[in-house]
Formats: C-alpha cells, sequence, structure tokens
C-alpha cells in the first residue's frame, strides 16, 4: 500500500532560496481546486483496522501573516481574525501568506471536535482564550496537514484502547501524564514478579537524596501496562515536515524533546520499557528521521537512547476537513 501512495511533499533543502520558496507556495495555490476531494481512502479504510477522530466544523481561509509561533492572522469570508496556532515549530512549508488553512471556532466545539488541554481539563475549565478560533489545518499541494499537536496523543490514546495497533494489543491499561518521581501511584501490575522488580529499580530508588537528583522531571505522555508486560513509558512526537517523502522532527530545535529523550533513556535502565511514538499528520510521510541538521543534539539523543533499547515507532495519518485518521501499519524509522 506504502509503495502506491505517490509522494507529494517538497524535495527541496531547508536552504533553499527566495524563488524556490515561491515555486513551493506556487505549486500550493495551483492545486487549489484539488484540496477539497483528496483523501487517501485505502489508508482509512475499514480492512486497514484505522483510527479516526473527528475535527468538529471546519472553515476554510488564507493565511496573512503569523506575527509570532502561537498566533496566526488568518483572512476568513472576507474578515480579518486571529487564530491559535498549537504547534510552535517553524511550519515555514506551510504557514506562508496567502496559503490555504482551515480553522475551528473554540465556540462550536462538541463532544466529538472538542480537545482537551495537557492536563485534561475540560473546555469549561480551560484559562480564558485570547483568541476564538484554532487553525487546525494546512494546504500542501493536493493534501491538508494537520498541525495541531494534540491530535497525535489522542489517536494514539484511542488507539491503544481499540487493540487497533499490533505493539501495544497486550496494554491492558493507560495512564496519561506520568511523572517518573510518582510511579508507584499509578502501577496496577498483576504479575506480583514483575511490580516488586520494577519498584525496586525505578520508583523504589528514588527516595534517596542522591537519587533525587538523578531521576527525570519530565511527565512522559503515557503509561501502559498489561498482563506479563513491564511498565511501558511512551512519548508521542507530532510530524509535519516532509521532505522527499520522509517526515522530519523536530522542524525547529527542542531542548524539551532532547530532555525527554535522554530521560527515557534512563528509564530504560531502570526496569521500566520505554518507547517514542513519531505519528507523521500528514499521508505523504513514507519514513520518519531525526532532522539532524537542524537539532543535531536531539538527533544525537534518540541514537543513543535507541542503542539503549529505548524503541522508535512511526505511523502516519491521512487528513481531511472532517477527520483525521490514523493508519495503524508502522512505517520505518531510520
Amino acid at each position: 500500500m506504502l509503495e502506491q501512495v505517490l509522494v507529494k511533499c517538497h524535495t527541496m533543502g531547508m536552504s533553499r532560496d527566495n524563488n524556490e520558496t515561491d515555486k513551493t507556495r506556487k505549486s500550493a495555490n495551483d492545486q487549489e481546486g484539488r484540496l477539497a476531494g483528496h483523501f487517501d481512502a485505502n489508508l482509512c479504510s475499514e480492512e486497514s483496522r484505522a483510527v479516526s477522530i473527528s475535527l468538529g466544523q471546519l472553515v476554510e481561509g488564507r493565511l496573512i501573516d503569523r506575527p509570532n509561533r502561537f498566533l496566526a492572522v488568518v483572512s476568513l469570508a472576507g474578515k480579518t481574525i486571529q487564530a491559535h496556532v498549537p504547534d510552535p515549530g517553524r511550519l515555514k512549508e506551510l504557514l506562508f501568506s496567502g496559503n490555504k488553512v482551515m480553522v475551528r471556532n473554540i465556540n462550536t466545539l462538541n463532544n466529538t471536535g472538542n480537545l482537551q488541554g495537557r492536563h485534561n481539563q475540560p473546555k469549561s475549565q480551560m484559562p480564558r482564550r485570547k483568541t476564538q478560533y484554532d487553525l487546525v489545518l494546512a494546504a500542501f499541494n493536493d493534501i491538508w496537514v494537520c498541525i495541531d499537536t494534540r491530535y497525535p496523543n489522542r489517536l494514539f490514546e484511542q488507539a491503544v484502547k481499540e487493540k487497533a495497533l499490533r505493539d501495544f494489543k497486550e496494554y491492558t491499561s493507560i495512564h496519561r501524564e506520568v511523572a517518573l518521581n510518582r510511579l508507584g501511584e499509578h502501577l496496577t501490575q498483576d504479575d506480583p514478579e514483575i511490580l516488586a522488580r520494577t519498584l525496586s529499580k525505578s520508583a523504589g530508588n528514588i527516595s534517596s537524596p542522591e537519587n533525587m537528583r538523578k531521576t527525570p522531571k519530565s511527565r512522559f505522555d503515557f503509561l501502559l501496562q498489561g498482563p506479563k508486560k513491564r511498565p511501558l513509558l511512551v512519548e508521542v512526537k507530532s510530524v509535519t515536515l516532509c521532505i522527499g517523502g520522509i517526515g522530519l522532527f523536530p522542524d525547529a530545535p527542542t531542548q524539551r524533546g532532547a530532555r525527554h529523550v535522554r530521560e527515557l533513556k534512563q528509564v530504560s535502565s531502570s526496569g521500566l520499557d520505554a518507547m517514542i511514538v513519531f505519528i507523521a499528520q500528514r499521508e505523504d510521510i513514507m519514513e520518519v528521521s531525526a532532522h539532524k541538521e537542524t537539532d543535531p543534539k536531539f538527533a544525537d539523543a534518540i541514537k543513543e537512547a535507541a542503542n539503549a533499547n529505548v524503541r522508535i515507532l512511526a505511523y502516519r495519518c491521512a487528513v481531511s476537513p472532517a477527520h483525521i485518521c490514523l493508519n495503524p501499519e508502522p512505517i520505518p524509522y531510520r
């Protein structure tokens, strides 16, 4: 199936000049008439066991400007509105003046399109917003790319619960936002031997002052547990940059991302399993790799983590104005 999908992402380097950038923008705009109907149904067929999430009620507009990482100015139905950008990355090939985007009025969210914040608070309890819209999709050639970094975690969680991903079918419980120094509060291991071994190697060792300084303080996206399985800590990363069919992460330097990877390496030697899951929010990505040119420290950290038995998996999505759909077949990470 992967071989049948036409690679449409750009093949230009990140140092392309202005003429190349203009060509990319022209190419995206020339495909205007094709965007509305393009959606790779094969990636989201019933046979593929794909996991789908509604994007809610989206409205199409044109990007005018991006004054800062988290703010976009959009022309929408003859009016100028401001929208929150959920992805702080550079997104230069997606967020440029004149490109087609899709936004969502936060007041139109329903149960299917609703998103929760990082700490799971419902919309009614989230801080008061300065912007009334979220920028959800951006056009690239004849596909839509989702730039809302909250969806990969939702897709992964739903896929695990639905037993859609073969590498996670044996896990029966899932917890969000788990800190290693509070791991004991979440462990529900049925196997006493595995539980005792895990606590003695990880959470049990945290009580000493010297180990407290070394214990990762970050929250990890998910803790998975299952019968006869060692507890598994998972970090999910959103991929939106595509060059020559390769999804690259990150598209901007990320100290936080590198720190998470280093901490997962530490976790893997303390009685827990650890994994990094990349989810590409566009269908034209055929494989995923660390973007060494943009962030060599992250690339080095993930290479060291892989050598320390931290597993790395990658998946991709098909995106339409109605849904984002996670295909359960992994794609290569190289």
